[in-house]
């Protein structure tokens, strides 16, 4: 199967504390930008400064749970000049290729088939990225972490396979940086904490996969590694100095290429822990599947995978689903 996935970006916007969708017009100035933190990642014999992880950060201002933002700046900007088969989240998109999730909604509406990741995230590892944001984007060293707005990017994706077009998508999803390049265009950043970093094998074996996809679809040619400590202080020689970092910091940073990553993963030759032509077919397959159910306008659907499989289980669920709905037709009325 010859599938091909093509990214372009369409905007970006800031989500509200009220969950509303706030466009942004000039990028340089309203979205936040890598600071001079970012020199570490070209001199790697400096000492990063300390970075704690366990201190304390303002709770979220807002959660959302049906792509509030997402249906809003729909509903301000409209689809463009083509309804897309599909909307959802980057987030969902990266899940999929790499069956990491396994809780889904969908629904359609107005022939457009809305998808819903349902699957919660780590409270920790996500209060352990908004601090490495924090580090990487401030613009003073005195400068808090606030948790009242999120900067989200705006994508769509044609799914080719044997170079026709077979599915539209239109999704959006957190962008954790950018930076301009020499022709004055925005450059996104995905920023990433693992502990021990690329070092420790459990990085390839449990995030890599998920962080390639992640960058694709947020349409970022690089990732930024924090290396982070565990429960216990962390030593390592810089310039013949041994330096000790303590528990639950971050102490290195790494720049990655994105196609570097599926080489990587699979070293010395080695069987790969996966591959990019899987993840395709994982997405393909899906799609092709949600709409071979989801066929008319109200339909409503809970898809679910059970951890270990790539079978994809469809209930018709007018119940579970109707807030999902609700939130689609509050915010795109005229759909």
């Amino acid at each position: 199967m010859d599938t091909k996935i093509r990214v372009e970006i369409v905007g970006y916007y800031h989500c509200d504390r009220d969950l509303s969708a706030t466009l942004i017009s000039d990028e340089s100035t309203q979205l936040k930008t890598l600071n001079g933190y970012s020199e570490y990642l070209t001199h790697s014999i400096r000492k990063l400064p300390n970075c704690k992880l366990n201190v304390k950060i303002p709770s979220p201002e807002f959660s959302e749970s049906q792509m509030e933002s997402f249906l809003d700046y729909i509903g301000q900007n409209g689809f463009g000049n083509q309804k897309p088969d599909f909307v959802t989240s980057k987030d969902l998109l990266k899940s999929v290729t790499s069956l990491e999730t396994h809780l889904i909604h969908v629904c359609k509406v107005g022939g457009v088939i809305f998808v819903l990741k349902m699957d919660k995230e780590n409270a920790m590892e996500s209060k352990n990225q908004l601090i490495f944001n924090h580090l990487m984007t401030k613009k003073s060293e005195n400068e808090p972490i606030r948790n009242d707005s999120i900067q989200k990017g705006v994508w769509k994706a044609e799914i080719l396979n044997g170079g026709k077009k077979e599915y539209s998508i239109l999704y959006s999803g957190k962008v954790d940086a950018i930076q301009k390049t020499k022709m004055g265009k925005s450059r996104n950043y995905e920023l990433e904490v693992a502990f021990g970093g690329c070092e420790n094998d459990a990085f390839w074996w449990e995030k890599s996969c998920k962080l390639f996809w992640k960058s694709f679809f947020g349409a970022s040619p690089s990732i930024i590694i924090a290396s982070r400590t565990g429960e216990f202080a962390f030593k390592k020689k810089i310039n013949d100095i041994m330096i000790t970092y303590p528990k639950n910091s971050i102490y290195e940073i790494k720049e990655l290429s994105r196609d570097e990553l599926p080489s990587l993963a699979a070293p010395n030759n080695q069987r790969p822990l996966w591959t990019v032509s899987d993840g395709k077919k994982n997405l393909y397959n899906f799609l092709k599947l949600v709409k071979s159910h989801v066929k008319r306008d109200g339909d409503c659907f809970v898809i679910s995978r059970i951890p270990g499989s790539q079978k994809w289980n469809f209930n018709q669920d007018t119940v579970s689903v109707a807030t999902f709905k609700e939130a689609i037709q509050i915010s795109i009325p005229n759909l």
